[in-house]
């Protein structure tokens, strides 16, 4: 199976990501920490993929693929802007463009620090079962959703940012009559909380 991970990425602009962190690290502070959480995300993502013929890696990028620190992550070919229009629009995207030249299309959000190598690994076997794999989070939401079949109605009208998205999506893959398989109890860094609890379980990165 021919798998495409998608990362999505925000370029670190102080004050612009981050934003519930400023309080407690100030804006440059927050953006620092933002560019530490995708640096996280992106390493595993390239560690995965590294080696294995059919394991392709994209950074989705926004507003645009310029940004330095984008430059640190990974090569120009796999940087891509993000589409236009919300997430759920941007995220349809990627996935239908995806599955026109990949058997599986991942996603993955620049925060979803719980991801691993071997989380990716036990989606990509599951992927092979189910049209659909999630991986939700606590608070939630999900850190990554994987398809070999797409339905716009996963994305349409979703209520972005609420505790109610992955109970959501489950919903609509049920009324769809899709088979799906979830990798629960995953986090991401939302609060100065989640930050702490990033720094005290992963070490500084040099």
């Amino acid at each position: 199976m021919l798998i495409s991970l998608n990362i999505l990425g925000r370029a670190p602009v102080a004050g612009q990501v981050k934003t519930r962190l400023i309080p407690e690290l100030g804006a440059q502070g927050a953006a620092a920490a933002h560019e530490q959480l995708l640096s996280y995300v992106v390493g595993i993502g390239k560690s995965w993929c590294e080696g294995v013929a059919k394991r392709d890696l994209k950074l989705w990028c926004t507003p645009d693929t310029t940004h330095p620190y984008f430059d640190v992550l990974l090569t120009s070919e796999r940087r891509h802007k993000q589409p236009e229009g919300d997430l759920g629009q941007r995220m349809a995207h990627i996935v239908a463009q995806g599955l026109q030249s990949y058997d599986g299309v991942v996603l993955l959000g620049g925060d979803g620090v719980s991801v691993s190598k071997n989380l990716l690994n036990r989606v990509e076997s599951a992927l092979a079962q189910v049209p659909v794999v999630m991986a939700s989070s606590k608070d939630g939401g999900y850190i990554l959703i994987a398809m070999t079949t797409f339905a716009p109605s996963l994305f349409a009208n979703m209520p972005w940012g609420t505790q109610q998205v992955a109970e959501e999506t489950q919903l609509r893959l049920n009324a769809l009559g899709w088979q799906w398989q979830d990798f629960s109890g995953q986090w991401d860094v939302d609060n100065f909380e989640d930050w702490d609890r990033f720094k005290s379980i992963f070490p500084p990165m040099s």
